[in-house]
Parts: C-alpha cells; structure tokens; sequence
C-alpha cells in the first residue's frame, strides 16, 4: 500500500484535464475580458460535477444493465457481519463499464445483479470504512519493476490535484514500452470544499471530506507511464475518520462466468485469509 501527496497546482491539473493546453488558442482570439468570462464558465461547468449530490452523481457513475441480457449474480456476504454501501460488477475486458448491484434484506447483506452480458466479472464490495475487491488487474504474470512502480506512484500523484490525498491499494501490469498497468486507488480531499451547484444545509461549503475509490489504467509510452483512463467506483462524503479506508483482496470475488441465467454464488466469506 503506499500513500500519496499530491503536490500539483490547479493550473497543471486544469491543463492535464483540457488535453496539454488544447484551449489556450481558443481563450487566445478573445479579447481579456471576454475570455476570462469564457474561461470562468468553463471552470464552474467542469468543477461543478465533482459537487453534486452523492447519490444522484453515483447513478450517473454506472453502466445501465442491459434488458435482453437474461444474465446475471446473486449472493450473500456472510462476514464480515456489516450492511454492505455498495456492490459493483466489473468485466475486465471492458472494464469501463461498472454495473451496480441491488443490496437487500434487513441486514443489507444480500445482493443481486441482473442485466448482465455475457463475460466473466470481478466484484466489488464497499462497506462504511472498508472495501473488498477481488479485481484482475493484469492477465498473466506481473512483471512491473520498482521503476515502473516508481513512475506509476509519481504520475498517479500528479493526478486531479482536488484530491490532495491518494492510496494505492495494488498495482499490477506488464513492463516495457507500449504495454499496460492498473491499479485500485482510494483519491481523497483531507479538507474541506466549496460548493460551487448546490448548496450543502444552507451554506456554499462542506467540512466533511470527498473520498472515492478509483479503478486506474496506465500505458507506458516510453519516457514514462501515463494514466489513460480514471474509473471513479464510490464517490462520497465521508467524516475525517473514514477517509483511510481498509482495504482487503479476495479471489473469490474475481473471475465470475456469467451466462445466459442469473448465477447463485451463494454465501461469501471475505474475511476468511484467501
């Protein structure tokens, strides 16, 4: 596990998020003013999705199940013993895609996806303050190197410099040029926020921390690694004793076949040593 401190300005962020200064020409042909007015509104509209409530940016976050697909995964967490937050299904040959499941049951330990397509799935299982996962981040043999690790740490902690903030839980890929890396990260804000859509009990800020888990895709592009795609899993707020989830791996979440039914993997033990 190694954690992070993100150093990068918002400046730097701004440029990575727009593409290396793509729009500078664009602000360039305006007159001052009548650019920074555009450069404004552009920000409010990029920064205010990051603020919006927790359960309608969620909803957006996920793949919507697909009606001709009979398929899917239903079960049971058996331990540990606590009412599961959110469960999500991921294919790893696609894995922008992220399907979210239905927890039920008084106890909130029972679960159900449906709508799935068929191909195998990893499963992820969020509770309050801990996240199992049983992710493949790699087919094969990892055979990153302390450089590679190096340089995946260094580029992950350039990253959306909001989060100021950044664990990552495991890294895995193949080294040399043009080949590929992922990795499961908690991004989190150990500060407070201003709001910039909605206000939060009144008032245009919240004390509260902004914490989310990321599923990270890399490439190596020669110099170095480079992140291609960012997959946010759980955004939320969450109290200052939350923000340093505890992270736990678990094959018997990886590698699910789904076919043209709905598959009963029955009672799960996660905290049983896998």
């Amino acid at each position: 596990m190694i954690a992070l401190k993100t150093k990068g300005s918002v400046v730097s962020g701004s440029r990575r998020l727009w593409g290396c200064g793509s729009l500078l020409p664009f602000f360039s042909k305006m007159t001052p003013r009548l650019g920074l007015f555009a450069l404004v509104v552009l920000l409010l509209f990029v920064f205010s999705t990051a603020f919006l409530s927790a359960g309608a940016g969620r909803t957006r976050l996920y793949t919507a199940p697909d009606p001709a697909s009979p398929g899917g995964i239903e079960g049971r967490v058996a331990q540990p013993p606590r009412p599961i937050e959110q469960i999500l299904a991921i294919p790893f040959d696609a894995p922008e895609k992220v399907y979210k499941g239905e927890v039920s049951g008084t106890d909130r330990r029972s679960f159900r996806f449906s709508g799935l397509p068929m191909r195998k799935y990893d499963i992820v299982v969020i509770f309050e303050n801990s996240i199992y996962e049983g992710v493949q981040l790699n087919r094969g043999e990892n055979t990153l190197t302390d450089d590679d690790r190096e340089k995946i740490t260094e580029i992950i902690e350039k990253s959306e410099p909001y989060f100021n903030r950044k664990i990552i839980h495991r890294v895995e890929g193949r080294t040399g040029r043009g080949n590929t890396a992922r990795c499961i990260c908690t991004f989190f804000r150990a500060k407070g926020s201003e709001l910039m859509w909605e206000k939060y009990k009144g008032k245009w800020k919240r004390d509260d921390f902004r914490r989310t888990f990321k599923l990270v895709m890399l490439k190596q592009v020669g110099p170095g690694w480079q992140v291609v795609r960012m997959r946010d899993l759980y955004p939320v707020w969450v109290s200052p004793n939350h923000i340093r989830p505890k992270h736990h791996f678990n094959d018997a979440l990886s590698g699910i076949r789904v076919a043209d039914k709905i598959k009963n993997i029955g009672e799960i033990n996660l905290s049983a040593p896998r």
